[in-house]
Protein backbone atom coordinates (compact mmCIF):
# COMPACT_ATOMS: atom_id res chain seq x y z
CA UNK A 1 0.00 0.00 0.00
CA UNK A 2 2.84 2.60 0.79
CA UNK A 3 4.68 1.81 -2.48
CA UNK A 4 1.32 2.27 -4.52
CA UNK A 5 0.88 5.58 -2.61
CA UNK A 6 4.41 6.68 -3.70
CA UNK A 7 3.65 5.52 -7.33
CA UNK A 8 1.12 7.76 -7.03
CA UNK A 9 2.72 10.93 -5.48
CA UNK A 10 5.56 10.76 -8.27
CA UNK A 11 5.76 12.95 -11.11
CA UNK A 12 6.42 10.45 -14.10
CA UNK A 13 9.29 12.21 -16.55
CA UNK A 14 9.32 11.55 -19.93
CA UNK A 15 12.65 11.28 -22.07
CA UNK A 16 12.08 14.98 -22.59
CA UNK A 17 11.96 16.00 -19.49
CA UNK A 18 14.46 13.52 -18.19
CA UNK A 19 17.01 15.36 -20.58
CA UNK A 20 16.11 18.92 -19.07
CA UNK A 21 16.89 17.67 -15.49
CA UNK A 22 20.13 16.19 -16.27
CA UNK A 23 21.17 19.86 -18.15
CA UNK A 24 19.92 20.51 -14.58
CA UNK A 25 16.80 22.83 -16.03
CA UNK A 26 14.92 23.80 -12.89
CA UNK A 27 11.43 24.21 -15.20
CA UNK A 28 9.42 21.21 -15.94
CA UNK A 29 6.40 21.41 -18.24
CA UNK A 30 3.07 18.60 -18.03
CA UNK A 31 4.37 17.62 -21.68
CA UNK A 32 7.31 16.53 -20.03
CA UNK A 33 5.21 14.09 -17.90
CA UNK A 34 4.20 10.65 -18.33
CA UNK A 35 2.21 10.83 -15.30
CA UNK A 36 0.97 13.64 -13.20
CA UNK A 37 1.25 13.01 -9.36
CA UNK A 38 -1.91 12.43 -7.19
CA UNK A 39 -1.21 15.90 -4.83
CA UNK A 40 -2.34 19.36 -3.90
CA UNK A 41 -0.73 22.49 -5.41
CA UNK A 42 2.48 23.29 -3.16
CA UNK A 43 3.14 19.81 -2.46
CA UNK A 44 7.15 19.12 -2.29
CA UNK A 45 7.05 15.45 -5.21
CA UNK A 46 9.39 13.34 -6.50
CA UNK A 47 10.34 13.11 -9.95
CA UNK A 48 11.50 10.44 -11.32
CA UNK A 49 12.49 8.56 -14.65
CA UNK A 50 10.70 5.07 -16.41
CA UNK A 51 13.41 3.26 -14.57
CA UNK A 52 12.04 3.94 -11.24
CA UNK A 53 15.35 6.58 -10.66
CA UNK A 54 14.40 9.20 -8.61
CA UNK A 55 16.29 12.20 -10.01
CA UNK A 56 14.61 15.43 -8.17
CA UNK A 57 12.03 16.61 -5.88
CA UNK A 58 10.04 20.13 -6.59
CA UNK A 59 7.44 21.96 -5.69
CA UNK A 60 4.00 20.90 -7.45
CA UNK A 61 1.60 23.43 -9.82
CA UNK A 62 -1.91 22.95 -11.52
CA UNK A 63 -0.44 25.30 -14.37
CA UNK A 64 0.69 24.30 -17.44
CA UNK A 65 4.46 24.69 -16.17
CA UNK A 66 3.80 22.45 -13.62
CA UNK A 67 7.20 21.61 -11.34
CA UNK A 68 9.81 23.73 -9.73
CA UNK A 69 12.91 21.85 -8.73
CA UNK A 70 14.57 22.76 -5.72
CA UNK A 71 16.94 20.04 -5.41
CA UNK A 72 18.45 17.63 -8.06
CA UNK A 73 19.10 13.67 -6.53
CA UNK A 74 17.01 11.10 -4.63
CA UNK A 75 16.68 12.65 -1.10
CA UNK A 76 13.75 14.34 -0.51
CA UNK A 77 15.06 18.20 0.88
CA UNK A 78 13.47 19.70 3.89
CA UNK A 79 11.83 22.38 2.24
CA UNK A 80 12.14 25.39 5.57
CA UNK A 81 15.91 24.07 6.10
CA UNK A 82 16.70 24.27 2.26
CA UNK A 83 15.12 27.57 2.29
CA UNK A 84 17.36 28.88 5.21
CA UNK A 85 20.61 27.69 3.95
CA UNK A 86 19.47 29.54 0.20
CA UNK A 87 18.99 32.51 1.99
CA UNK A 88 21.99 32.93 3.79
CA UNK A 89 23.96 31.65 0.82
CA UNK A 90 21.99 33.77 -1.33
CA UNK A 91 22.83 36.99 1.53
CA UNK A 92 26.52 36.01 1.84
CA UNK A 93 26.46 36.45 -2.28
CA UNK A 94 25.33 40.07 -2.27
CA UNK A 95 27.82 41.19 0.69
CA UNK A 96 30.62 40.19 -1.49
CA UNK A 97 29.10 41.94 -4.69
CA UNK A 98 26.71 44.49 -3.33
CA UNK A 99 28.90 45.74 -0.44
CA UNK A 100 27.74 49.46 0.72
CA UNK A 101 24.82 49.05 -0.63
CA UNK A 102 21.40 49.85 0.76
CA UNK A 103 18.88 48.29 -2.31
CA UNK A 104 19.36 45.10 -3.79
CA UNK A 105 17.83 42.12 -4.84
CA UNK A 106 18.32 39.37 -1.67
CA UNK A 107 16.91 36.97 -3.43
CA UNK A 108 16.51 35.99 -7.43
CA UNK A 109 14.23 33.14 -7.73
CA UNK A 110 15.59 29.97 -9.82
CA UNK A 111 18.97 31.97 -10.00
CA UNK A 112 19.51 31.72 -5.91
CA UNK A 113 17.93 27.81 -6.25
CA UNK A 114 14.52 29.47 -5.20
CA UNK A 115 12.56 29.75 -7.75
CA UNK A 116 8.64 31.09 -6.98
CA UNK A 117 10.58 33.76 -4.68
CA UNK A 118 11.78 37.11 -5.53
CA UNK A 119 13.19 38.72 -2.37
CA UNK A 120 14.40 42.84 -2.64
CA UNK A 121 15.82 44.59 0.13
CA UNK A 122 15.42 48.47 0.95
CA UNK A 123 17.12 48.72 3.76
CA UNK A 124 15.70 47.42 6.49
CA UNK A 125 12.43 46.59 4.84
CA UNK A 126 11.91 43.25 2.87
CA UNK A 127 9.57 43.00 -0.56
CA UNK A 128 8.58 39.41 -1.19
CA UNK A 129 6.75 38.19 -4.20
CA UNK A 130 5.53 34.36 -3.80
CA UNK A 131 4.66 33.69 -7.02
CA UNK A 132 3.60 29.73 -6.78
CA UNK A 133 1.71 28.36 -4.05
CA UNK A 134 4.95 25.62 -2.76
CA UNK A 135 6.12 29.16 -0.75
CA UNK A 136 2.65 31.47 -1.25
CA UNK A 137 1.16 28.67 1.21
CA UNK A 138 4.17 29.48 3.76
CA UNK A 139 4.12 32.81 3.81
CA UNK A 140 4.56 33.92 7.27
CA UNK A 141 7.16 30.93 7.58
CA UNK A 142 9.20 32.18 4.66
CA UNK A 143 9.43 35.69 5.84
CA UNK A 144 9.91 34.46 9.60
CA UNK A 145 13.40 32.84 8.18
CA UNK A 146 14.54 35.77 6.15
CA UNK A 147 14.52 38.07 9.15
CA UNK A 148 16.10 35.16 11.28
CA UNK A 149 18.49 35.32 8.57
CA UNK A 150 18.81 39.07 8.84
CA UNK A 151 17.64 42.05 11.38
CA UNK A 152 14.91 43.33 9.34
CA UNK A 153 11.95 45.91 10.30
CA UNK A 154 8.92 45.02 8.18
CA UNK A 155 8.58 42.12 5.54
CA UNK A 156 5.84 43.04 3.06
CA UNK A 157 4.32 40.26 0.64
CA UNK A 158 3.85 42.26 -2.62
CA UNK A 159 1.89 39.79 -4.98
CA UNK A 160 0.79 41.96 -7.65
CA UNK A 161 2.64 39.80 -10.40
CA UNK A 162 0.71 38.01 -13.38
CA UNK A 163 0.23 34.80 -13.48
CA UNK A 164 -0.69 34.44 -9.93
CA UNK A 165 -4.49 33.22 -10.77
CA UNK A 166 -2.64 30.62 -12.87
CA UNK A 167 -1.11 29.04 -9.79
CA UNK A 168 -4.56 29.81 -7.71
CA UNK A 169 -2.85 32.56 -5.49
CA UNK A 170 -4.78 35.80 -5.06
CA UNK A 171 -3.26 39.60 -5.48
CA UNK A 172 -2.00 40.91 -2.18
CA UNK A 173 -0.27 43.20 -1.02
CA UNK A 174 0.68 42.84 2.91
CA UNK A 175 2.91 42.97 5.93
CA UNK A 176 3.74 39.47 7.12
CA UNK A 177 5.67 40.80 9.87
CA UNK A 178 6.32 44.65 11.22
CA UNK A 179 3.88 47.75 9.92
CA UNK A 180 3.39 48.70 6.19
CA UNK A 181 5.50 51.87 5.72
CA UNK A 182 3.13 54.51 6.07
CA UNK A 183 5.24 56.59 3.38
CA UNK A 184 7.88 55.97 1.11
CA UNK A 185 10.92 54.36 1.94
CA UNK A 186 14.25 57.07 1.97
CA UNK A 187 17.05 54.63 0.35
CA UNK A 188 20.08 54.85 -1.44
CA UNK A 189 20.04 53.74 -4.84
CA UNK A 190 23.13 53.69 -7.37
CA UNK A 191 24.73 56.48 -4.76
CA UNK A 192 21.52 58.44 -4.51
CA UNK A 193 18.52 58.94 -2.27
CA UNK A 194 15.58 57.93 -4.07
CA UNK A 195 11.88 57.24 -2.77
CA UNK A 196 10.68 54.13 -3.11
CA UNK A 197 6.82 52.94 -2.16
CA UNK A 198 6.79 49.29 -1.88
CA UNK A 199 3.30 49.15 -1.97
CA UNK A 200 2.66 51.34 -5.05
CA UNK A 201 5.41 51.67 -7.24
CA UNK A 202 6.45 49.35 -9.79
CA UNK A 203 8.07 46.06 -9.52
CA UNK A 204 8.74 45.73 -5.98
CA UNK A 205 9.25 49.46 -5.72
CA UNK A 206 11.78 50.22 -7.77
CA UNK A 207 14.27 48.96 -10.43
CA UNK A 208 16.84 47.67 -9.03
CA UNK A 209 18.28 45.52 -11.89
CA UNK A 210 19.25 48.70 -13.89
CA UNK A 211 20.53 50.81 -10.25
CA UNK A 212 24.24 50.49 -11.68
CA UNK A 213 23.75 51.45 -15.54
CA UNK A 214 23.53 55.34 -15.11
CA UNK A 215 27.23 55.40 -14.03
CA UNK A 216 28.23 53.69 -17.39
CA UNK A 217 27.90 57.30 -19.10
CA UNK A 218 29.56 59.33 -15.86
CA UNK A 219 32.36 60.66 -18.52
CA UNK A 220 29.74 62.06 -20.80
CA UNK A 221 27.04 63.57 -18.45
CA UNK A 222 29.17 67.57 -18.95
CA UNK A 223 27.59 69.57 -20.80
CA UNK A 224 25.39 66.91 -22.54
CA UNK A 225 21.49 67.44 -23.32
CA UNK A 226 20.09 63.96 -22.30
CA UNK A 227 16.95 62.65 -23.15
CA UNK A 228 15.68 59.75 -20.96
CA UNK A 229 12.97 58.15 -21.85
CA UNK A 230 10.92 55.39 -19.81
CA UNK A 231 12.05 57.98 -17.11
CA UNK A 232 10.15 56.38 -14.20
CA UNK A 233 11.46 58.25 -11.07
CA UNK A 234 14.33 59.68 -12.61
CA UNK A 235 16.98 56.88 -11.90
CA UNK A 236 19.13 58.25 -14.90
CA UNK A 237 18.01 61.85 -14.41
CA UNK A 238 19.53 62.49 -11.00
CA UNK A 239 22.94 61.00 -12.10
CA UNK A 240 22.77 62.94 -15.32
CA UNK A 241 21.97 66.31 -12.77
CA UNK A 242 24.59 65.28 -10.69
CA UNK A 243 27.23 64.81 -13.57
CA UNK A 244 27.16 68.24 -15.13
CA UNK A 245 24.57 67.55 -17.81
CA UNK A 246 23.41 70.84 -19.38
CA UNK A 247 19.61 69.82 -19.90
CA UNK A 248 17.81 66.31 -19.18
CA UNK A 249 14.53 65.54 -20.88
CA UNK A 250 12.70 63.32 -18.95
CA UNK A 251 9.87 61.38 -20.19
CA UNK A 252 6.99 59.14 -18.72
CA UNK A 253 3.49 58.53 -19.14
CA UNK A 254 3.00 58.46 -15.02
CA UNK A 255 3.04 62.13 -13.77
CA UNK A 256 3.00 60.37 -10.33
CA UNK A 257 6.89 58.87 -11.16
CA UNK A 258 7.39 62.43 -13.06
CA UNK A 259 6.72 64.00 -9.45
CA UNK A 260 8.31 61.45 -7.78
CA UNK A 261 11.78 62.21 -9.86
CA UNK A 262 11.44 66.13 -8.90
CA UNK A 263 10.89 65.16 -5.11
CA UNK A 264 14.51 62.94 -5.71
CA UNK A 265 16.33 65.39 -7.46
CA UNK A 266 15.27 68.02 -4.31
CA UNK A 267 16.08 65.07 -1.58
CA UNK A 268 19.57 65.01 -3.03
CA UNK A 269 20.33 69.00 -3.24
CA UNK A 270 20.40 69.22 -7.27
CA UNK A 271 19.08 71.73 -9.31
CA UNK A 272 15.97 70.88 -11.66
CA UNK A 273 16.63 73.97 -13.34
CA UNK A 274 18.30 72.25 -15.85
CA UNK A 275 15.22 69.23 -16.49
CA UNK A 276 12.23 69.19 -18.39
CA UNK A 277 9.04 66.53 -17.58
CA UNK A 278 7.03 65.55 -20.40
CA UNK A 279 4.14 63.18 -19.38
CA UNK A 280 2.98 61.02 -22.08
CA UNK A 281 3.19 58.10 -23.96
CA UNK A 282 7.14 58.04 -25.24
CA UNK A 283 5.93 56.77 -28.75
CA UNK A 284 4.39 60.18 -29.46
CA UNK A 285 6.51 62.00 -27.42
CA UNK A 286 9.11 61.12 -29.67
CA UNK A 287 7.10 62.06 -32.81
CA UNK A 288 7.09 65.50 -31.16
CA UNK A 289 10.54 65.77 -30.88
CA UNK A 290 10.86 64.05 -34.38
CA UNK A 291 8.87 67.07 -35.89
CA UNK A 292 11.01 69.61 -33.43
CA UNK A 293 14.26 68.30 -34.84
CA UNK A 294 14.99 68.17 -31.52
CA UNK A 295 18.83 66.75 -30.77
CA UNK A 296 20.60 65.12 -27.85
CA UNK A 297 23.95 63.87 -26.85
CA UNK A 298 22.45 60.84 -24.88
CA UNK A 299 19.66 59.11 -25.78
CA UNK A 300 18.02 56.81 -22.83
CA UNK A 301 15.52 54.10 -24.08
CA UNK A 302 14.83 51.84 -21.35
CA UNK A 303 11.11 50.28 -21.90
CA UNK A 304 8.90 48.30 -20.01
CA UNK A 305 8.86 44.62 -21.38
CA UNK A 306 7.31 44.01 -25.12
CA UNK A 307 7.42 40.30 -25.33
CA UNK A 308 6.96 38.73 -22.17
CA UNK A 309 6.40 35.52 -24.04
CA UNK A 310 7.15 34.28 -27.49
CA UNK A 311 3.87 34.72 -29.22
CA UNK A 312 4.41 38.43 -29.01
CA UNK A 313 7.80 38.69 -30.47
CA UNK A 314 6.85 40.45 -33.60
CA UNK A 315 4.91 42.92 -32.21
CA UNK A 316 7.58 44.12 -29.85
CA UNK A 317 10.18 43.70 -33.17
CA UNK A 318 8.02 46.38 -34.29
CA UNK A 319 7.96 48.45 -31.38
CA UNK A 320 11.98 47.72 -30.55
CA UNK A 321 12.58 48.96 -34.06
CA UNK A 322 10.33 52.13 -33.44
CA UNK A 323 11.81 53.39 -30.68
CA UNK A 324 15.33 52.63 -32.01
CA UNK A 325 14.29 55.13 -35.14
CA UNK A 326 13.44 57.78 -33.07
CA UNK A 327 16.18 57.40 -30.64
CA UNK A 328 18.97 57.53 -33.29
CA UNK A 329 17.08 60.43 -35.20
CA UNK A 330 17.25 61.96 -31.87
CA UNK A 331 21.07 62.02 -31.29
CA UNK A 332 23.59 64.69 -32.24
CA UNK A 333 26.53 63.70 -34.41
CA UNK A 334 28.93 61.72 -32.31
CA UNK A 335 25.56 60.87 -29.44
CA UNK A 336 25.51 57.69 -27.32
CA UNK A 337 22.04 55.56 -26.97
CA UNK A 338 21.71 53.32 -24.86
CA UNK A 339 18.83 50.73 -25.60
CA UNK A 340 17.90 47.31 -22.89
CA UNK A 341 15.07 45.37 -23.29
CA UNK A 342 13.96 43.01 -20.30
CA UNK A 343 11.78 40.96 -22.52
CA UNK A 344 12.75 37.35 -21.88
CA UNK A 345 11.93 35.82 -25.11
CA UNK A 346 13.45 39.07 -26.87
CA UNK A 347 17.13 37.60 -26.95
CA UNK A 348 20.24 39.57 -27.21
CA UNK A 349 20.80 39.01 -31.05
CA UNK A 350 17.40 40.07 -31.74
CA UNK A 351 17.84 42.82 -30.13
CA UNK A 352 20.88 43.55 -32.38
CA UNK A 353 19.21 42.95 -35.36
CA UNK A 354 16.77 45.21 -34.62
CA UNK A 355 19.32 48.21 -33.57
CA UNK A 356 21.58 47.07 -36.74
CA UNK A 357 18.10 47.21 -39.15
CA UNK A 358 17.20 50.78 -37.48
CA UNK A 359 21.03 52.06 -37.91
CA UNK A 360 20.79 51.24 -41.48
CA UNK A 361 17.56 52.88 -41.81
CA UNK A 362 18.25 56.02 -41.04
CA UNK A 363 21.98 55.67 -42.90
CA UNK A 364 24.05 55.82 -39.49
CA UNK A 365 27.43 54.44 -39.17
CA UNK A 366 27.25 52.79 -34.86
CA UNK A 367 29.30 50.51 -33.34
CA UNK A 368 28.90 48.93 -29.65
CA UNK A 369 30.52 50.78 -27.15
CA UNK A 370 29.10 49.15 -24.39
CA UNK A 371 27.17 45.60 -23.72
CA UNK A 372 24.56 45.82 -20.63
CA UNK A 373 23.08 42.36 -18.74
CA UNK A 374 22.02 41.83 -15.34
CA UNK A 375 23.78 42.74 -12.35
CA UNK A 376 25.36 40.10 -10.00
CA UNK A 377 22.20 40.02 -7.81
CA UNK A 378 20.35 39.05 -10.63
CA UNK A 379 22.20 36.11 -11.38
CA UNK A 380 20.86 33.66 -14.67
CA UNK A 381 21.91 30.35 -14.68
CA UNK A 382 23.43 28.70 -17.39
CA UNK A 383 21.03 25.61 -17.64
CA UNK A 384 18.02 27.86 -17.53
CA UNK A 385 18.10 30.55 -20.82
CA UNK A 386 14.76 31.59 -19.54
CA UNK A 387 16.76 33.52 -16.56
CA UNK A 388 18.71 35.52 -18.55
CA UNK A 389 16.20 37.72 -19.59
CA UNK A 390 17.80 41.51 -19.52
CA UNK A 391 20.03 42.82 -22.31
CA UNK A 392 21.31 46.08 -23.36
CA UNK A 393 23.54 48.26 -25.51
CA UNK A 394 25.25 51.74 -26.09
CA UNK A 395 25.42 52.72 -29.31
CA UNK A 396 27.72 55.14 -30.58
CA UNK A 397 26.79 57.01 -33.81
CA UNK A 398 29.80 57.75 -35.75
Amino acid sequence: MANDRRLLRRALLNEAGAERIKRGHPWIFKGNLLQLPQCAPGDIVPLEERSGERVAWGLWSDSELCLRVLSFGSREPDQMELLRRRVERALDYRKKWCAGEEAFRWVHGEGDGLPGITADLYGDVLVLQLSIMGWYRHAEEVAKIFRKVKKLSAVILRNDTKYLEKEGIPREIKPLLGDMPEEPLKVRIGGFLERVDVAGGQKTGAYLDVRGVPALFDSLYGGASVLDCFSYQGHFTLRALAGGAASVTAVDQSQGALDRAKENIALNGLDDGRAKFVCGNAFDVLRELDAERARYDIVVMDPPPFSPGKGQLDSARRGYKELALQGLRRLSEGGYMLFLSCSHAFTREMLLDVLASAAKDVKANCRVASEICQPADHPALLSAPETNYLKGFVIKVD
